[in-house]
C-alpha cells in the first residue's frame, strides 16, 4: 500500500535576484515519503479514547472487514465503507474513509470527509492533523495551519506536523511562527532537510545571513552536493555583500552541471554588478538555452540589465533570442515588457520614430499604460509637439500612480513652451501631493522666471 503514500508536488524553482532573497519556501517529495509522515498519517486505523472516539463491536467489525479490503481491493473497500457510514456511526468509520480518499488522491472528498469527522468529535486528534496535511496538498495554507495547530494544541507531538506548520507560516508571510515550528521540527525529526531548509529561508528572510550561511556549511559537510544549500548559501553570501564569493558558490554548480535556468540568470545578474560584461551576458545566453519554464519578465529584467549598463546592441540582440526562444507564447503583459524595452533602445540609439511607432502600439493595447503614456509625452516635447505632449501628461496624471511623475514632466514641457504661469500651478499641485525639495527649488526658479517676464510686459 505505500505507493498511495505518495503525493506529488510542484516545486517552485529556487531563484536570486540582483539583491540578495531567499529562496521560496518549498517542501521537498522527501517530506511527502517520510516515514514518520507515512506513519503519523496513516497509524493502523486504530484510536486513542482521550483525543479519538470510541468504536462499538459492530464498528469494529466493519474496519476489519475494512482493513482486510484496503489490502489489495482499496477501491472496494471504499465503497463497502460508504454504505455503512451513517449520521449517527462513530467518527472513526468517517476518519477511515477520509484516509483511503486520500490513498486515492480524492483529495476533497478525504478534506470532506475528515470535515464530517470533526463535525461528531471535534477533538478527534489524527483527523484534525490529517485534515491540516489534506488541506496542505490542496495548497489552502491558512486552514491548514489553524488544523495543525489543532492537533498539536491536541498532544499531536511529531516533528513532521511542526515542519508543515512552518511551511504553512512561512509561505503564508508568518516568518516569525514559521521559525519557531521549524525549529522544534528539527528537534523532533533531526532528519528531517525540510526542517532545516526551511529554518534557512526564515533566516534569508529576516537578513540573518552570517547565521544562515554557518547552517548552510554545516549542512553542506554532510551533504555536499545539496542543490538547495549551494543556491541558498549563494544568497547568504550576495546579502553579506561578497558577491565574488556567491559568484563561486554558483559556479561551483554550473560546472557540476546542476545550475538550473534560474541560477544561471542570478548568476549573470552578479557577473553584472560585478562588472563583467561578457561573463554577464553569456549567463543570460545560457539561462535561455536551457529553456525552462521562468516567468518571461525574468529574461525580460536581464535584458533591461544589459540596456541599463549601455550595452544596448547586446541588449537588443538578447531581446531577439528571448522571442525567438518563447514565440508568440507569452502573455499580453510579457509581450508589453519586451516591447517597452525594445523602445528604450531605440531611444538610447537615436531610433526615436521607431521608439514612437512601438510605444503609439503599446498605448492601443494598453490605454492606462503611465509608463507608456510617460515616454510618448517625453517623446513629443523632444519633437516640440506640445499639444501632443499635453494631452499624454494628462492622462497619466489621472493614474495615482504616476501622478506626480505626470505633473512635473508636464511642467518641465510648459517652462520649455514659456507657460511659466501654468507650469507653476502643476508643479504646486505635484507638491502638495508628495512635497520634494528639488521640486521646490524648481518650482521657485519658475515663479522668479514668471516674475521676470510679467515684468518685462
Amino acid at each position: 500500500m505505500n505507493n498511495f503514500f505518495f503525493i506529488a508536488f510542484a516545486h517552485l524553482s529556487l531563484s536570486l535576484g540582483l539583491t540578495a532573497k531567499a529562496p521560496p519556501p518549498e517542501l521537498t517529495q522527501d517530506f511527502w515519503n517520510d516515514p514518520a509522515f507515512v506513519r503519523g498519517f496513516m497509524g493502523d486505523y486504530g484510536f486513542r479514547s482521550e483525543v479519538e472516539p470510541r468504536i462499538d463491536k459492530s464498528e469494529q467489525f466493519i474496519l476489519r472487514e475494512v482493513v482486510a479490503k484496503a489490502e489489495n481491493q482499496l477501491e472496494d473497500a471504499v465503497v463497502y465503507l460508504e454504505e455503512k457510514i451513517k449520521p449517527k456511526t462513530s467518527a472513526a468509520l468517517d476518519f477511515a474513509l477520509g484516509t483511503m480518499y486520500y490513498q486515492l488522491g480524492r483529495l476533497t472528498r478525504s478534506e470532506q470527509t475528515y470535515e464530517k469527522a470533526l463535525g461528531k468529535f471535534p477533538s478527534f486528534l489524527r483527523a484534525r492533523k490529517n485534515l491540516g496535511f489534506v488541506q496542505l496538498s490542496l495548497g489552502k495554507l491558512d486552514a491548514a495551519s489553524q488544523n495543525l495547530a489543532k492537533a498539536i494544541s491536541l498532544g499531536e507531538a511529531d516533528g513532521i506536523s511542526y515542519v508543515a506548520l512552518g511551511y504553512c507560516h512561512l509561505s503564508l508571510g508568518r516568518v516569525v511562527s514559521a521559525e519557531n515550528a521549524y525549529r522544534m521540527g528539527i528537534l523532533l525529526h533531526p532528519q528531517s532537510l525540510d526542517a532545516r531548509n526551511g529554518l534557512v529561508n526564515c533566516l534569508l528572510t529576516t537578513n540573518r545571513y552570517p547565521e544562515a550561511l554557518a547552517l548552510l556549511d554545516e549542512l553542506l559537510e554532510t551533504k555536499p552536493n545539496d542543490l538547495f544549500c549551494h543556491k541558498a548559501r549563494a544568497s547568504a553570501l550576495q546579502g553579506l555583500g561578497r558577491e565574488q564569493d556567491a559568484v563561486i558558490a554558483l559556479e561551483t554548480l554550473r560546472r557540476m552541471n546542476k545550475l538550473d535556468a534560474a541560477g544561471t540568470l542570478s548568476l549573470g545578474d552578479l557577473y553584472h554588478n560585478l562588472g563583467l560584461n561578457e561573463l554577464s551576458l553569456a549567463s543570460y545566453q545560457q539561462a535561455l538555452t536551457k529553456k525552462q519554464k521562468l516567468s518571461l519578465s525574468r529574461y525580460a529584467r536581464a535584458a533591461k540589465a544589459l540596456i541599463n549598463r549601455g550595452s544596448y546592441g547586446a541588449g537588443f540582440k538578447y531581446l531577439e533570442e528571448i522571442q525567438k526562444t518563447f514565440g508568440n507564447g507569452y502573455s499580453k503583459d510579457d509581450e508589453r515588457e519586451i516591447r517597452m524595452l525594445q523602445a528604450e533602445v531605440r531611444i538610447a540609439t537615436g531610433k526615436r520614430e521607431e521608439a514612437a511607432k512601438i510605444i503609439e502600439e503599446i498605448i492601443q493595447k494598453h490605454p492606462l499604460d503611465g509608463e507608456a503614456l510617460l515616454l510618448s509625452a517625453r517623446l513629443a516635447t523632444e519633437e516640440l509637439d506640445y499639444a501632443r505632449a499635453a494631452l499624454r501628461f494628462e492622462r497619466a496624471a489621472k493614474l495615482p500612480e504616476f501622478e506626480v511623475t505626470a505633473l512635473i514632466g508636464h511642467a518641465r514641457m510648459l517652462v520649455g513652451a514659456k507657460d511659466y504661469q501654468l507650469a507653476s500651478d502643476l508643479l504646486e499641485r505635484a507638491q502638495t501631493l508628495s512635497p520634494q525639495p528639488r521640486v521646490a527649488r524648481y518650482l521657485k526658479a519658475i515663479n522668479n522666471l514668471n516674475l521676470s517676464a510679467r515684468k518685462s510686459l
